[in-house]
């Protein structure tokens, strides 16, 4: 890593390609620790794949993304790819976000069922906590993927088009939420729309197109 201690990820010459298909191609940039990053572009460009190349759920073909040891990863898929057929409730659903703060043997403590009360009644979810995920309405399932997403307090927060299915005052608060939250965390978010976000000084605008990335000016 470099010397910067506020560099928590630095993405270092990666390229990711499916066969002959070249998706992203030479990529550098780096993320610092209060940074919030808004991944903008056309479908199919390539900010979902990069966001989880940072995420670490894809490997690069080229290159290499070094994290800062310890940094814990609070994750947000999209909507789209997650089956809601399992038979689990929000609280669960909740609870596994907590995983990465805890050994693999050890089961969940009380103080981590807490942290899940403490999430579900910030993202106004109390009342479904024993809910199964497939009665969910689109907004509620939404706001219980970003309570995981969140309940880890993580290092790095990374989000994939976080306002899907969210109703206005909904996606107000959320806008408000990772305002503040940004004072603590680096943000990545994956957007259609960067004019969207809330007023975040020195927001960085990524752009995803045609297997590359460029930095664009602050206008979220």
């Amino acid at each position: 890593m470099n010397s910067d201690n506020s560099i928590i990820l630095n993405i270092n010459n990666v390229c990711l390609s499916y066969g002959e298909r070249h998706v992203l191609c030479h990529i550098k940039e780096c993320l610092r620790s209060t940074d919030f990053v808004v991944l903008s572009g056309p479908n199919g460009g390539g900010k979902t794949t990069l966001l989880r190349l940072i995420a670490g759920l894809l490997p690069p073909t080229r290159g290499k993304i070094e994290r800062k040891p310890h940094v814990v990863v609070g994750y947000l898929p999209q909507y789209r790819h997650i089956d809601r057929q399992f038979p689990t409730t929000v609280a669960d659903i909740v609870l596994s976000g907590l995983a990465c703060r805890k050994r693999l043997w050890q089961p969940f403590s009380a103080a981590h069922r807490q942290q899940v009360a403490q999430v579900l009644e910030q993202f106004e979810l109390e009342g479904l906590a024993q809910r199964p995920i497939a009665e969910l309405s689109g907004g509620q399932w939404q706001r219980t993927l970003l309570a995981r997403a969140f309940v880890s307090a993580p290092d790095l927060l990374l989000l994939d088009e976080p306002e899907t299915h969210l109703d206005e005052p909904s996606r107000t608060k959320l806008y408000a939420m990772l305002a503040e939250q940004n004072h603590q965390r680096a943000i990545v978010v994956v957007s259609h729309d960067n004019h969207m976000f809330p007023q975040v000084p020195d927001c960085r605008i990524w752009h995803v197109e045609d297997g590359s990335v460029t930095e664009r000016g602050p206008i979220c």
